[in-house]
């Protein structure tokens, strides 16, 4: 009888150990996240102090070549202001799409907002730039949440947005937050395309690889992640987190 209490003991203290070193891993995890979201708010400054700035530059160069051919030719469309033309429209392109994805990756404050305005930012920067609405349902009073489930949530969510845009051409979302117990729950439908889940997540596609994303930092802050989604009957993604 000794024996087996010794035993069970030993396994106490291997199970203590093991929560132990998964905790620190957790921990871990979650300062790497915010150092990386630092990381980024540096990044997309540089891209604007840089080459965002490069690209005005250039474009007011391209300006004014093309009033003095204007001058000098009229209205005759010559090889060279053609040329010109074409540049000055693929400099304004590119330069949409970097403010796009500057958008897109900006931090919002994360220090300074609580949850519920950070993701209110983030839905009013998706209908924006989509044109289709979403529905922000916060039920009853939530609690002040660590920096790094703000981060994360706010990160799961722009993915949720983009993948049933992009791969599910859903036109309207709608998002529900609530506190249950110790735990944030955050839910994210759509009415788009739908598709098979398990096909999904045993290839390579894009779609994949950002349901990936998504529940690596779910599994980061100890939570749980689960989707459902039929072809043609819409996806719902819903996440639960310690909300510290």
């Amino acid at each position: 009888m000794a024996g087996v209490g010794v035993l069970r003991l030993q396994r106490k203290v291997a199970t203590a150990m093991v929560e132990q070193q998964d905790e620190r891993s957790r921990e871990s995890s979650r300062r790497i996240l915010q150092i990386a979201e630092r990381e980024v708010g540096r990044i997309i400054l540089d891209i604007h102090d840089g080459p965002v700035q490069n690209i005005f530059a250039a474009l007011s160069q391209l300006y004014m070549v093309q009033r003095r051919l204007g001058r000098t030719n009229g209205h005759a469309e010559t090889e060279e202001s053609e040329r010109i033309r074409r540049s000055i429209s693929l400099l304004e392109h590119s330069l949409n799409e970097i403010r796009t994805f500057m958008g897109a990756f900006r931090p919002p404050e994360f220090e300074r907002r609580d949850l519920i305005a950070v993701l209110e930012g983030l839905v009013i920067q998706h209908e924006e730039l989509t044109g289709n609405p979403v529905t922000l349902d916060v039920r009853g009073l939530l609690p002040t949440v660590s920096l790094p489930v703000k981060i994360s949530l706010y990160r799961i969510l722009q993915e949720a947005l983009s993948n049933s845009t992009r791969h599910g051409h859903a036109d309207h979302h709608a998002v529900l937050l609530y506190a249950e117990g110790n735990a944030i729950v955050m839910e994210v439908a759509d009415e788009g395309d739908g598709f098979d889940v398990g096909r999904v997540l045993s290839t390579q596609e894009g779609v994949h690889i950002g349901l990936e994303g998504m529940r690596e930092r779910v599994g980061v802050l100890g939570g749980s992640f689960d989707i459902s989604s039929k072809p043609g009957l819409g996806t719902t993604v819903r996440v639960v987190v310690p909300w510290q």
